[in-house]
């Protein structure tokens, strides 16, 4: 066997890992977070998902964009609770998890809008060669009411077959998240979507420090948030009807390592650097690639509006990876070349084709970006639609 035939064997077995993981669920090349995030416009219609969906090239051709769909928030701003493990906060109860499934999974929710889009997409370039996959995120089971309080009340959540549960149980944790996910199947399925998919499901705390954590960080408050029991357990829930489990992690996040032993089926990592323009070096992209090889995971390409010419017009301020209001319409240049980066240094690192991608962009910007007036703002959007559909791990 010669050298070229390794070298081709080797890329075919890294490619095949990456479109396939070890559960035999299809991991898609490709994953637009739909954000909610509580702020306007709340509501997902199919006109704000239709540049997600599909793009027109400089020829005038229209293609398929995105091949999988991430539904995802972190807290319930009608109620002002969280549903992610955090420092501080009021966790938040069944009735705000009913609600968000309401909001996802209902029969006008995002998920039926998507797919209509996805429908208004079919008449005009042909049904879409696989359909496109939706995960939905799983609040966590936060063991206590106020997560920073470890004496407040671990019996505030609700019950489930009328049985009050305690998540000073694990079991009882496991047992309200199965309940969130059966729910949620059962949503999916009485929607009918001809175009869609429900390809599994994703974790929603960025950081998951486990008991085997071999630093400080990684196994941080490991014993008040039980991820080494509780993800396995859904990943088994998960991959027993064929669906998969995710994460996405930021930047050096704790846990990150040990992703595949926990049972996801991918896990992307954020860079975080988008946010670093007037602050270089806080997170080094070079690090952040080196880990993404190591630890074969995806990658988060990350913007937000204010690298959008037409919204940072008449003053209007972007936020830092801190919330600090500090970009302004002078900043957009500089941010479009930060956010180019991404793509740029994916490419030089030899993981294009390689890693599966992800897309954060905020809670609207990537549809601002297609649809507005501006030049550089079109011409960024068609960049980025081309990276994702000519990505060779598609193919």
């Amino acid at each position: 066997m010669n050298k070229t035939t390794i070298l081709l064997l080797s890329a075919i077995t890294i490619l095949s890992s990456c479109a396939a993981s070890i559960h035999g669920v299809r991991v898609p090349a490709d994953l637009d977070l739909v954000g909610y995030y509580h702020r306007e416009p709340q509501v997902w219609k199919a006109d704000r998902f239709a540049p997600h969906v599909s793009f027109t090239d400089e020829n005038g051709k229209e293609q398929w964009l995105f091949e999988a769909f991430l539904f995802i928030e972190a807290n319930d701003g009608k109620r002002g609770l969280t549903m992610s493990v955090a420092p501080s906060g009021h966790s938040a109860t069944k009735e705000s998890w009913q609600d968000q499934l309401e909001l996802w999974l209902g029969s006008e929710g995002g998920v039926a809008e998507l797919d209509l889009a996805c429908a208004d997409a079919a008449k005009r370039i042909g049904k879409p060669s696989r359909k496109r996959q939706v995960i939905i995120t799983v609040p966590d089971a936060i063991m206590f009411e106020h997560f920073a309080d470890k004496s407040s009340s671990t019996r505030y959540w609700g019950s489930v077959d009328g049985r009050e549960l305690d998540f000073a149980d694990v079991s009882d944790q496991l047992t309200a998240l199965k309940w969130y996910i059966d729910k949620a199947r059962a949503m999916f399925a009485s929607l009918k979507c001809k175009y869609l998919e429900l390809g599994g499901f994703y974790v929603v705390s960025e950081d998951l420090p486990v008991a085997y954590g071999d630093t400080e960080k990684d196994s941080f408050n490991h014993q008040y948030k039980r991820w080494e029991t509780i993800v396995p357990a859904l990943s088994d829930y998960c991959h027993a009807k064929g669906e998969g489990l995710y994460w996405i992690p930021y930047h050096m996040a704790g846990g990150f390592k040990y992703w595949k032993r926990m049972g996801f089926d991918m896990a992307w990592m954020q860079p975080n650097y988008y946010w670093d323009l007037k602050s270089p070096g806080r997170h080094p992209f070079d690090k952040t690639l080196e880990a993404i090889k190591e630890y074969r995971m995806g990658m988060e390409l990350e913007f937000e509006y204010s690298l959008v010419t037409a919204q940072m017009q008449g003053g209007r301020k972007g936020p830092d990876g801190a919330g600090r209001l500090i970009f302004d319409s002078s900043d957009v240049p500089a941010l479009k070349e930060q956010f180019r980066d991404y793509m740029r240094k994916f490419k030089d690192a030899g993981l294009y084709g390689i890693a599966p991608l992800a897309l954060y962009s905020g809670s609207n910007a990537l549809t601002q970006l297609a649809e507005s007036s501006d030049p550089e703002d079109k011409a960024l959007y068609l960049e980025l639609c081309k990276f994702v559909v000519n990505n060779p791990l598609r193919h």
